[in-house]
């Protein structure tokens, strides 16, 4: 690796003054570590810090990589180049990110009263099995089952604390934002809508007299479905990969969140935390801490 010096940034995002406190003094042991002076600090809002730093790209690796290892029960903590900052496309997963629960295992909880698909779910999430061949196997147990009943379970549904909040100010400051899932339209659209989504992706059950036929429409939404489409628009809107943001929870987010300028985990599975230049656990406003906003910008 050629050695080059950037500016860098680390935003510390607490929940409260104590692990505010307790979280900036172990940046500061850090960046004491690798003899580092932050050239710059900056309050994002009352428990939220940016350290901008000099350094150069091996030493910001090295950071990179303790900060990632590091378990910091009550923050959020993303460090990043500070060039492309404000991102210009956000990929957004739906189940288990933009909402708390997995919709199709809503439909087998509710509507089949069975817990199989909920373990076909988990495997796929982990990784364990293929979640193109996953997602064929669920569907098909859905075979029959009526398109009202599955739009009722919306009212099941809840969205993730924020993000109506977080989707707002990235489309008034001129981001694209996508809803992208391996869920179904059926219920990806409504959520989409409700949260103010400039796009939304998702697979298509194919449907006969009101009912699924067991089947799927057109390309499969996965991993290298969703990667495929993070491109297509980077393509359409001439924006680079740095200028975009992707955050998910599961394997078949990895491929996007790997590509992006910066792929956050949002209280994701291992997997998805090894790959992630970020996770978030305790803030959905931390997708907007991480690219700068200060709360006089944020859409509330």
């Amino acid at each position: 690796m050629i050695k080059k010096n950037i500016t860098a940034v680390i935003t510390l995002v607490s929940k409260n003054k104590e692990c505010y406190l307790k979280h900036s003094k172990i940046i500061n042991n850090l960046l004491d570590k690798y003899q580092i002076e932050s050239i710059q600090t900056k309050k994002l809002s009352q428990f939220v810090k940016d350290f901008l730093i000099n350094i150069d790209n091996i030493i910001f690796e090295r950071i990179k990589t303790e900060l990632n290892t590091m378990i910091l029960n009550g923050s959020d903590l993303c460090i990043q180049n500070n060039l492309f900052r404000k991102k210009k496309i956000m990929a957004c997963d739906m189940d288990g990110t933009a909402i708390s629960i997995e919709t199709i295992d809503l439909i087998g909880e509710k509507i089949l009263k069975n817990d199989h698909i909920s373990e076909l779910t988990e495997e796929a999430m982990n990784g364990k099995v293929n979640f193109n061949k996953s997602i064929i196997e669920r569907t098909k147990i859905l075979r029959g089952i009526s398109i009202k009943e599955i739009k009722k379970l919306i009212n099941n549904i809840t969205l993730t604390k924020d993000i109506v909040t977080v989707v707002k100010t990235l489309n008034n400051n001129g981001c694209y934002t996508i809803l992208i899932s391996g869920g179904y339209n059926l219920i990806a659209n409504i959520i989409g809508d409700k949260i103010g989504f400039n796009e939304v992706v998702s697979n298509v059950p194919k449907t006969e007299d009101g009912k699924l036929t067991g089947k799927l429409e057109g390309t499969v939404i996965d991993g290298k479905g969703k990667l495929n489409f993070l491109k297509k628009k980077m393509k359409l809107n001439n924006v680079n990969k740095y200028e975009t943001i992707a955050v998910g929870d599961g394997q078949n987010d990895i491929d996007m969140i790997k590509y992006s300028g910066l792929g956050v985990s949002w209280r994701g599975f291992p997997n998805v935390n090894k790959v992630a230049d970020a996770r978030a656990n305790y803030s959905f406003k931390s997708i907007l801490y991480f690219q700068g906003y200060s709360d006089s910008e944020i859409s509330f």
